[in-house]
């Protein structure tokens, strides 16, 4: 049985054209094994005329999603390259980052992202994502929120984003990273519902806390409460806290004896309320400081 496929127009040759459209491409009629050998050389890695291309062919495209309540992840490998990934973290962070599995990154440059139509859908235009210059390491790039969403809607209309910059050797030659929307969907439910299911505090919100109490008090305020009550929520599912460091502070001024009694009061009453709330007491380690930070202990997580 023939198929259609479009071809570029130099592959497309003198014979068996019907035309060229306003894009440069020419509609050839081939064999089916044929026309699908010709679509996955088009899609899958290459490199020619100063362009190494990165990508997934339609056929070996898969894309995976993983996570707790604590982060999410979607992602697709690209062959030979690495990975790009999303990610949801607790809290409402967003992002899309790409993670080479080749040498790292040495060199920053400037890199463009680009959403563009498959060779199927050519009257549809290529949309604009963003511009940023890539950093050093194994993970040079990391899009923030809304070029993250852009980039998954995109996607989810079965557009191709597309990551271009200058090679790491001499910037002689392009690189052309490119994501693939087949088998999207599936993958993208999970993550979802991955993502609907995140924990409401996100480790940058409980990472240093300050419990302030009113003066000559150790009595907890409501404020106070709420803020040990997200702690304690956030240490259930975060297994990674190694300590949870409490400083009470006492100053020079007044009776020494009086003011080091009263932080001691106040450290008490953090650790028991937090031990109440389910916190184990081996995480948690008091201590005294002279500082200017009285009326409040200091709380800070360890990992």
């Amino acid at each position: 049985m023939d198929c259609m496929t479009t071809v570029p127009a130099a592959a497309a040759g003198a014979g068996g054209t019907s035309g060229r459209n306003h894009t440069g491409y020419h509609q050839m009629r081939l064999p089916g094994f044929a026309a699908s050998l010709l679509l996955s050389l088009l899609l899958t890695p290459a490199a020619a005329g100063g362009e190494l291309r990165f990508g997934v062919a339609p056929d070996d495209s898969a894309w995976s999603s993983s996570g707790d309540r604590l982060s999410c992840h979607l992602s697709q490998r690209i062959p030979r390259f690495g990975s790009a990934r999303f990610t949801s973290k607790a809290g409402g962070g967003f992002s899309l980052s790409f993670q080479l599995e080749r040498e790292p990154a040495r060199k920053r440059r400037q890199a463009r992202l680009l959403a563009v139509p498959p060779p199927w859908r050519h009257k549809t235009g290529k949309v604009e994502i963003a511009k940023v210059t890539l950093s050093t390491g194994s993970t040079p790039v990391t899009f923030g929120r809304d070029a993250a969403l852009r980039t998954l809607y995109e996607l989810e209309k079965g557009m191709s984003p597309r990551l271009t910059f200058r090679d790491w050797a001499d910037a002689r030659d392009r690189i052309v990273v490119t994501l693939s929307a087949v088998n999207l969907l599936p993958a993208l439910r999970r993550f979802q519902e991955c993502t609907a299911a995140l924990h409401p505090v996100g480790f940058s919100e409980v990472r240093e806390l300050e419990i302030l109490f009113d003066r000559d008090s150790h009595h907890l305020t409501d404020k106070g409460r709420a803020a040990l009550d997200r702690l304690a929520s956030y240490l259930e599912v975060d297994r990674s806290i190694r300590h949870v460091i409490l400083n009470g502070y006492t100053t020079k001024s007044g009776n020494r004896i009086y003011n080091q009694e009263l932080v001691q009061l106040r450290l008490d009453r953090v650790q028991e309320y937090l031990m109440e709330r389910g916190v184990p007491g081996e995480l948690l380690v008091a201590m005294q400081r002279e500082g200017k930070k009285s009326r409040r202990i200091r709380i800070r997580l360890q990992r």
